[in-house]
């Protein structure tokens, strides 16, 4: 490969990161049909406790907490990965491409090359200065409220989350290897106009809900992204339609027009706030109804842990402009980032891939995070 390192150790480390990243793409894994790929972690996993890694591995559904047995004295960091994707384009390519130095598949950056670091990390999990807590969790990419990793935020029989513990947490989601604070929270709201149904040949016997719609159409196409900066980083706040459909036959003037908003907002504003402005802005006329809603995460970058890995590595630092799982970690009051050897630009592409560099890179910054 173009990109590996002539020293003997990063040529090994870049070169079992490539293959682990392209068999892990090897395993579908859309959202929703994670099993065989949870199948295939958990025993690979167990292998590596039987080995003789002081780990232990908990199971719940499709989501996997695997744990270093504590060291007194010892930080314990987690460490975040979904294993589902998006479904894969027809034309996705699934190889190595040698003289690029990438790994192409589904899921290559988004993040299937994340869960292969954290293998690698788990199998060197003895020899880390610190404790690592890893969560394979599935259904990332689908409804906020399905999430695997929801259970693991819940307090269990009176005691707190088994996450609570943590002194830094990390989601590897793609971050083009910088680390990205905070995230914008989501909503989703689909947005009725009505109109009265007609035969097409006389539509002036009816009223087009198509037509309806045309006022909130023009507004939301004139609308800018508002920057607000959180924490001295700038997030940008977007209100998008995302889809639109009716439900009538093509002779058939349409009574009903369904569009799909997606407002991103800040993380600054609270759930609550996002849904009041958003009414306001579809103003009166319109039927409206949230389907699915995800808070923001906090800015936080105020761990020792993180102030002192980030003034070693001079990691930059990022606003998050997409929500992850980083929401509900600072949710439970844990200091949360993100940081992922994945391309931002490569994920969800039709020919995704992920760089055997970056990979390596983000593998030996983990390994550092403390001394």
């Amino acid at each position: 490969m173009t990109d590996v390192d002539v020293d003997p150790e990063r040529n090994e480390l870049s070169r079992w990161l490539a293959d682990e990243t392209l068999r892990l793409c090897q395993i579908p894994s859309v959202t929703g049909d994670e099993a065989a790929l949870c199948d295939d972690l958990e025993a690979r996993l167990g292998r590596l406790a039987a080995a003789g890694q002081p780990l232990t591995i908990r199971r719940l559904g499709n989501t996997l907490l695997v744990q270093r047995l504590r060291r007194p004295g010892r930080p314990l960091v987690g460490l975040f990965g979904h294993s589902d994707t998006v479904k894969p384009a027809a034309s996705q390519p699934l190889r190595i491409d040698e003289a690029a130095g990438r790994v192409y598949g589904c899921g290559a950056s988004d993040m299937k090359g994340g869960l292969a670091v954290m293998l690698r990390l788990l199998a060197e999990a003895d020899a880390l200065p610190y404790d690592l807590l890893c969560v394979f969790y599935d259904k990332e990419e689908g409804p906020a409220a399905d999430s695997g990793i929801l259970p693991l935020c819940q307090p269990e029989g009176g005691a707190p989350s088994p996450l609570a513990a943590l002194d830094l947490a990390l989601c590897l989601e793609p971050t083009d290897g910088e680390i990205h604070a905070g995230c914008i929270g989501g909503l989703q709201a689909l947005v009725t106009a009505r109109g009265r149904r007609a035969h097409s040949a006389r539509p002036w016997q009816g009223d087009n809900a198509i037509y309806a719609a045309l006022p909130l159409l023009e507004r939301l196409r004139d609308r800018k992204r508002r920057e607000v900066r959180v924490g001295g980083l700038p997030f940008y706040e977007v209100l998008t339609a995302t889809t639109a459909a009716t439900q009538n036959s093509r002779n058939v003037v349409p009574d009903r027009f369904v569009l799909n908003l997606n407002y991103r907002f800040a993380p600054d504003k609270e759930p609550a706030r996002a849904r009041a402005e958003l009414l306001d802005f579809i103003g009166p006329g319109y039927d409206v109804e949230i389907v699915d809603e995800a808070p923001p995460g906090a800015v936080r970058l105020d761990a020792p842990l993180l102030r002192d890995w980030l003034a070693r590595t001079g990691l930059a630092v990022a606003a998050k402009q997409a929500w992850t799982d980083v929401a509900r970690l600072t949710a439970l009051g844990l200091c949360a980032v993100n940081f992922g050897p994945g391309d931002t630009a490569e994920a969800h592409q039709a020919n995704e891939s992920v760089s055997v560099a970056a990979l390596a890179r983000a593998c030996r910054l983990l390994r550092e995070i403390a001394r």
